[in-house]
């Protein structure tokens, strides 16, 4: 089952997520979760008829936000958190920006939804962080720049 038409398909987690919570962060804000990468995070996906790897960089601070209306409702640790890390990093990066024409946040916002489904996570828990991240992320989204160092390559077949 595809998530709302999703066109990327086949998403895969390629390497272990390896972290290093903040201590900081957690006197700081309590309960938040922000984390170090302490190694590369590889997934890769199928879109547009083709195969895509996509790297976020080891020391990568990953502070994945989950909106407060999905707080008790959505588990946040496993599927989310994965996925929220990768998707983090395509906002942060505006990775899909230059193959989208304009359309690189919903693109991002795909792959959060279909690394969610490849992770294990029901698709109601899908359609409701889907639904928030699309209603609440705009502002985040704005705030950044394309980055061309993304990491977001397309593998040769």
């Amino acid at each position: 089952m595809t998530l709302f038409a999703n066109d990327i398909t086949e998403a895969r987690f390629e390497a272990n997520l390896d972290i290093r919570r903040n201590l900081e962060a957690v006197k700081r804000d309590g309960a938040r979760v922000e984390a170090i990468l302490t190694a590369p995070y590889h997934v890769s996906f199928r879109w547009r008829d083709l195969r895509w790897s996509l790297t976020v960089p080891a020391g990568f601070l990953a502070a994945p936000s989950v909106p407060p209306i999905l707080h008790g409702i959505v588990p946040f640790w496993g599927a989310l958190f994965e996925a929220s890390i990768v998707h983090d990093w395509c906002y942060w990066t505006r990775c899909f920006d230059p193959l989208c024409q304009g359309d690189g946040r919903r693109r991002a916002d795909l792959l959060l939804g279909a690394l969610m489904r490849a992770g294990g996570a029901d698709l109601g828990d899908c359609l409701e962080v889907f639904t928030a991240v699309r209603a609440a992320g705009a502002k985040s989204y704005a705030a950044c720049t394309f980055k061309p160092d993304n990491n977001l390559v397309e593998v040769p077949a």
